[in-house]
């Protein structure tokens, strides 16, 4: 299965001095990357406010140049209305949730999620925000932060 990269893979990448430590661990298998309109967007301010060097501007553009890039239109609109009643424990086909309260995703999380689960992409991240879909919309691989730090202090 494919794979497509949460907004803190790509901090990592751009992190990575190495140029491909953190993509050989998150992709040891070459599977085929995509990155959602989402995802850039939120990578590019994240850049800009917090002033990010020209270096570290060229790893992630570099590693941009390599990967799909996925817009955000109209086919992921249903999608996106699915994931979002679910995640506030309101969608019609559901009557049990793993999950006891609502889950508030930020909305370019619902592009994201939206983009993995209609093209059936597996979604890479390092965070919690999309465990309660995992085997209901998308397939999950999360990796814990401390071990892509570790994997970047390796010489």
């Amino acid at each position: 299965m494919n794979l497509l990269f949460d907004t803190n893979i790509l901090i990592y990448i751009s992190r990575d001095k190495s140029e491909h430590k953190v993509l050989d661990f998150v992709n040891p298998k070459l599977r085929d990357v995509y990155v959602s309109y989402a995802t850039i967007a939120e990578i590019e301010s994240i850049s800009f406010q917090s002033n990010w060097s020209r270096r570290k501007i060229k790893r992630l553009e570099s590693f941009l140049e390599e990967v799909q890039i996925i817009e955000i239109d109209e086919t992921l609109l249903k999608t996106y209305v699915n994931i979002d009643a679910f995640s506030q424990r309101k969608h019609k086909n559901f009557i049990e949730y793993s999950f006891q309260t609502p889950r508030n995703m930020g909305k370019n999380d619902l592009w994201i999620a939206s983009t993995a689960s209609l093209l059936n992409l597996t979604l890479i991240t390092t965070d919690g925000d999309f465990d309660h879909l995992d085997s209901h919309f998308i397939t999950l691989n999360k990796i814990l932060p401390e071990q892509l730090q570790s994997i970047m202090t390796l010489k």
